[in-house]
């Protein structure tokens, strides 16, 4: 009686979430069961591009990109198998959890190359990690933050707020709207930055890159870029340096924006 009570507690929990599995893919369904505030989705995996994107339904609708295991050509014949044919396992390794309206999505190790895609209502919140891939977000309103270790970063008709960054790689973004009360963060240490804001934006604005140039088409208010010191010595001697930041207001001052790149041309673009 409790081993049938057990495998019952199974059958539900697999039913609620909606899992199917084909050949090298999963998928899993996340029906909707909050709605008095917004669903937040974290995706943690460490390999692989993350695709997430706004559609009109109401669940939240996790598949896999598929990715390679360990491939044929990566295995030592067995000399024991004797003509035997081996029977590929499918690769498995999504794992998806639901608490109070939040999704948790991860990815194990094992499957090279692999990813997730996401299909979500527009109204969410974002947390996405990757340690290699690329990661793309487009028309979801909401709090995005994106890190990617090592690839490119596109956000596309995106509105709320972000903050994302890349160790290496470039990124683009275009916002449609903005959400004032909170700061924007731009930031790779390798790669472009490209990043359309709408034209009526008022920001207080902090730009750099070490080795690159910087272009935009708001109407800067720039502030001073020289620092002075003090020095702490008997002759009382003063130093000056030039801080290689950009900062200044738009459109009067508003939100805080930072870009930043160590390596690489910056471009703030002026949207509709």
């Amino acid at each position: 009686m409790k081993r049938h009570g057990a495998l019952m507690g199974i059958a539900l929990a697999v039913c609620s979430i909606g899992l199917a599995q084909d050949a090298g893919t999963e998928r899993v369904v996340v029906p909707a069961r909050n709605s008095t505030h917004p669903r937040k989705v974290i995706v943690n995996i460490m390999g692989g591009p993350i695709t997430v994107k706004a559609y009109n339904g109401r669940e939240v609708i996790v598949e896999t990109q598929g990715g390679s295991g360990t491939s044929r050509g990566d295995r030592r014949e067995d000399r024991r198998a004797d003509g035997m044919k081996r029977l590929d396992l499918p690769q498995r390794g999504l794992s998806v959890e639901e608490d109070d309206n939040v999704v948790t999505v991860k990815m194990e190790h094992g499957l090279r190359g692999s990813g997730v895609t996401i299909s979500t209502p527009a109204e969410t919140a974002l947390s996405l990690h990757t340690m290699s891939g690329e990661i793309t977000v487009e028309g979801v309103k909401g709090e995005i933050d994106v890190n990617s270790m090592n690839g490119r970063i596109n956000l596309t008709n995106v509105s709320g707020s972000v903050l994302a960054h890349s160790m290496n790689g470039p990124m683009k973004v275009v916002m449609d709207n903005v959400d004032a009360s909170k700061p924007l963060s731009f930031s790779t240490m390798n790669g472009t930055i490209d990043v359309t804001l709408p034209a009526n934006f008022k920001a207080n604005a902090k730009i750099r890159t070490d080795h690159g140039e910087v272009y935009s088409d708001f109407d800067f208010k720039l502030n001073g870029g020289a620092i002075t010191q003090k020095n702490d010595t008997s002759d009382g001697k003063f130093k000056v340096t030039m801080d290689k930041t950009i900062t200044g207001t738009i459109n009067g001052g508003g939100a805080e924006v930072t870009l930043k790149t160590y390596n690489g041309t910056i471009y703030l673009r002026k949207g509709k």
